[in-house]
């Protein structure tokens, strides 16, 4: 064990910029989370229809790959990272329009291996370089507010596309995600639940209820196909050699330098968006460190860049993933954050509580007859997810905005991302910070001026 810095931080084994913190010997297993794991956990299984519908894989060897993603959660818990981690969800419709330019077989997984590399790269180099640090603290707040406000823009574009998921699954869909922000922001909800004990419940156990409802709805309705379970083999073994013959970096061949190039503009952007991630997980931890003084929480930007950086890279030799390894998943952070508000009786411990959900997600992903039973909620899990990151992201981002001028450069830096893409809202984001900054971005002489206003 480490000494302590601070008495009322966790104990820990130091490992270089790491924390190693193990299950069961430094912190215990809290109950809520880990249910609300093994039911929620399950809707990881959606993103099977991209490595089916882009990648080419056939659904069990998809499966195996993402049982491998799932797996690779843990690293930030255990390393010591006090969030719930998840992908970069904005840069999934980017990812999978870059995709559709290359032809679907081993061309198509070069083309992902080549992004999801740069992007591990881009990821241990702000780690490293502590740079990400930097950014958190000196970028502006418009600039932070305009990348958090540009996130809900890109998730409902996806959603009302034509083929989204809203289309297709409108009432579940919107039933899901009202219940679930009305759990976890209504000030009616936060006063009742004191006096209702079915409402304390559905709170306490944040996402579940609310997936649950939207699976019973759509069912209901015939939005949703009848869950059927499963029986006979109960766990999933993941297809590794088939894995590392036919789809990994070994199997494929290692990309050429031109997709890399091609790959690189995407890159930049996918981490421009995970950067949002990371100002909202600071503002996250801050606000449940705020709540309560019997327990230091040490969330280090650099070192979640790190462990970022570190999944990515393992999927892009492995199982290259088209929805990327991100820093957060904002849906649960929040859930778990909030419980986390309520006091040591709810949950003795912030890291323990997201490692405890994370390790009941894996657990979700390889019992056969829960995921065989779970399956039609697939699709409306992640859209909910989607939804609520959406209300998130758009609820910190006007927090940052403290002025006019930085609540008109947050809306204009959106506005622009949903037309030109996210490089572009960050040059137009900058060059506005700088007209509108109160000193002057063209040097003047002051004689000169003296003499013109003579």
């Amino acid at each position: 064990m480490s000494a302590q810095k601070n008495p009322k931080e966790m104990p820990f084994i130091p490992l270089g910029p790491f924390k190693l913190r193990i299950p069961f010997i430094h912190y215990k297993l809290e109950k809520v989370e880990f249910i609300q794991g093994l039911i929620i956990g399950v809707t990881a299984l959606s993103s099977i229809a991209y490595m089916t519908d882009y990648m080419g894989l056939p659904y069990e060897l998809a499966w195996s790959c993402i049982i491998i993603e799932v797996l690779l959660y843990t690293l930030h818990a255990l390393l010591g990272d006090p969030v719930i981690p998840g992908w970069i969800t904005p840069t999934l419709p980017l990812t999978l329009v870059y995709l559709s330019g290359f032809q679907k077989g081993p061309e198509r997984i070069q083309a992902m291996i080549a992004l999801q590399l740069l992007v591990a790269f881009i990821f241990f180099f702000m780690g490293i370089t502590k740079l990400a640090d930097k950014f958190v603290e000196k970028i502006p707040n418009s600039i932070k507010g305009g990348i958090l406000l540009a996130a809900p823009v890109t998730v409902m574009q996806t959603l009302f596309q034509e083929d989204g998921q809203l289309s297709q699954y409108p009432i579940s869909i919107l039933v899901g995600g009202g219940v679930l922000i009305f759990l976890s922001f209504s000030p009616f909800c936060r006063e009742k639940r004191k006096t209702n004990k079915l409402l304390d419940i559905m709170v306490q156990y944040g996402n579940l209820f609310p997936y649950l409802l939207a699976m019973l709805i759509g069912i209901l309705i015939k939005e949703l196909a009848l869950p059927t379970i499963e029986l006979g083999t109960i766990i999933k073994i993941p297809q590794l050699g088939q894995i590392i013959s036919s789809y990994s970096i070994f199997g494929v061949g290692v990309p050429g330098i031109d997709m890399f190039i091609k790959a690189i503009p995407l890159a930049f952007i996918c981490y421009i968006l995970a950067f949002g991630d990371f100002v909202t997980s600071e503002t996250l931890i801050k606000e449940a460190q705020q709540s309560r003084d019997d327990e230091y929480i040490d969330f280090n930007s650099s070192r979640s860049n790190l462990i970022s950086g570190l999944r990515n890279l393992i999927l892009g030799l492995l199982a290259p993933f088209p929805p990327l390894a991100g820093p957060l998943w904002v849906g649960m952070t929040v859930s778990v954050g909030e419980r986390y508000k309520e006091g040591k009786t709810a949950m003795k411990s912030l890291l323990g509580g997201m490692g405890s959900f994370r390790l009941a997600t894996l657990l979700s992903v390889i019992i056969i007859p829960l995921v065989s039973f779970m399956k039609p909620i697939f699709p409306v899990g992640s859209a909910i997810t989607l939804l609520f990151q959406a209300y998130v992201c758009a609820r910190i981002g006007m927090d940052y905005c403290y002025t006019n001028t930085d609540k008109s450069i947050a809306g204009i830096m959106a506005a622009v991302l949903a037309f030109k893409g996210s490089a572009w809202a960050l040059v137009v984001g900058f060059a506005l910070n700088i007209l509108l900054s109160e000193k002057s971005p063209i040097p003047i002489n002051s004689s000169s001026s003296k003499q013109r206003k003579r």
